[in-house]
């Protein structure tokens, strides 16, 4: 029995449920409003608000109820993570296929990774992020999806040419070539049936550090989409607009010695998501492993 494939299948299903359900649910607050001191006959209550009836995973600084928040945030979360994995692969197919057939892609792709291996990525995209044309554009989390996006493609392309290499070493490859196949040919018909499960479980898993990428952006500040709110005292500050989970961590320093319910909620559902990432991801694998031998 492939357990990693039913658990991680079974978890994917709640998942989904929780995204395209959830916010239906009569206790879920779609509008996400913002509660400020609440009046009790045991005196004044502001915000954040401990787990109760009325908020069973607590609220944030702000008085929203963190459930609502994870429920609704999870649709938009879940496509940012697609639309980052999938601008990446595409890519990635790209650089990774055509170093295999151009000497020039190839070189491109060794360059490539050259400038990324010694900068990590979290370092780049915040330097880029930081640039004022791109602060002030309207298109910024389009910006910021394709930084992330273009960081890791060195990484992707790299893995799938090496995968396309050892197929290429394969006795039934050899005898394509010699047969005079073209090589869009002999790609579609010897080297797509080796490469897509590769392609799938990596893409699989490039989501779940995705989103372990976008925590760390949180915690430091650097929001997917923002607003400017002027100060009291003078001056603008950045404000979270976005309702992906990893926004709610961005006054981790804080709420990790006040107001623990939130990063606990917030790493919780991070957690949970990664490992159903990563059970797909090694349950595919083993399932076409498995399946692969016994056709062998």
């Amino acid at each position: 029995m492939n357990r990693s494939l039913a658990v991680g299948f079974t978890m994917l299903i709640l998942l989904l449920l929780m995204t395209f359900i959830g916010p239906y649910i009569s206790y879920i607050d779609r509008n996400i409003e913002h509660l400020g001191a609440v009046y009790t006959d045991d005196g004044i209550l502001v915000p954040p608000f401990s787990p109760s009836l009325d908020f069973l995973l607590g609220s944030d600084r702000q008085g929203r109820d963190v459930l609502s928040l994870l429920v609704v945030g999870a649709r938009e979360t879940l496509f940012v993570l697609l639309a980052i994995v999938a601008i990446r692969f595409a890519c990635a197919s790209v650089l990774g296929i055509g170093a295999y057939y151009s000497s020039a892609i190839k070189a491109l792709l060794a360059l490539w990774n050259q400038v990324f291996s010694f900068m990590p990525s979290i370092f780049f995209v915040i330097f880029v992020m930081g640039l004022p044309f791109i602060i002030f554009s309207e298109q910024r989390q389009l910006w910021f999806i394709l930084t992330i996006a273009l960081v890791e493609v060195g990484r992707s392309a790299k893995i799938l040419h090496g995968s396309i290499e050892q197929v290429s070493k394969k006795s039934y490859v050899e005898a394509g070539v010699v047969s005079g196949c073209t090589p869009f040919t002999l790609f579609i018909r010897y080297f797509w049936p080796s490469l897509r499960i590769p392609l799938v479980t990596n893409f699989i898993t490039d989501m779940g550090r995705a989103l372990f990428l976008l925590a760390q952006f949180a915690v430091i500040g650097v929001f997917l989409q923002f607003s400017f709110d002027s100060l009291r005292y003078g001056g603008v500050d950045t404000v979270n607009d976005s309702y992906i989970w990893p926004s709610l961590l961005h006054n981790i320093h804080q709420d990790i010695l006040s107001a623990q319910w939130v990063v606990l909620s917030t790493v919780g559902i991070i957690a949970y998501t990664m490992m159903t990432f990563h059970l797909l991801s090694d349950g595919l694998g083993n399932y076409y492993e498995k399946k692969y031998n016994r056709i062998q």
